[in-house]
């Protein structure tokens, strides 16, 4: 059953829901996405399921986008980058991840990031729909990368997975993965 935007509101009726802030486990997958990002030079970077951006503003990119579907998510990220000490990288909307296609021309973003968000109370059974629309928003040699509670996940990408890796987080195991398409 896929999760009412309802309920992700009143979720984020408060800054950091998860607890994200200060939490040795977020700290931990913070650090391990960030040291497995590929080098090269990103000019744009997509965050989709942004949340309150507290992964977003530690992505490299001339231009970083944040897009989550909770219009109050998007209001505590948009403050924080007002305060941000480069707040024009930033740029957050609310949105869908089926509906991404309409604001961005194909093949606009070097470095797409997916954490948290693949599973069925998010995307239900639309594996195929996502794998459409990331192939669409990511450009010829960019960088995919996904960071999933590995029990609730299964990897559905057909692009190259170039790194993965995985570490305990929060009682789980998260799985990593990087893919160049």
């Amino acid at each position: 059953m896929l999760q009412p935007k309802t309920e992700l509101e009143s979720f984020y009726a408060n800054r950091d829901p998860w607890g994200y802030e200060g939490n040795p486990d977020d700290a931990r997958r913070q650090a391990e996405l960030l040291g497995i990002l590929p080098r090269q030079r990103v000019r744009r970077t997509l965050d989709i399921g942004c949340g309150d951006g507290f992964v977003t503003f530690s992505l490299p990119g001339e231009e970083v986008v944040g897009v989550d579907i909770s219009d109050n998510a998007i209001q505590h990220a948009s403050n924080a980058a007002a305060h941000h000490p480069e707040p024009g990288r930033f740029s957050f909307r609310t949105g869908s991840i089926f509906d991404l296609d309409e604001h961005f021309p194909p093949g606009h973003f070097d470095l797409i990031v997916i954490t948290g968000v693949l599973y069925p109370q998010y995307i239900g059974q639309a594996k195929q729909a996502v794998r459409l629309k990331v192939d669409q928003l990511l450009a010829e040699g960019g960088s995919l990368v996904c960071c999933h509670i590995d029990a609730w996940y299964q990897p559905f990408f057909w692009f190259n997975r170039i790194d993965q890796t995985m570490y305990p987080y929060r009682g789980y195991t998260h799985l990593l993965e990087v893919y160049r398409k």
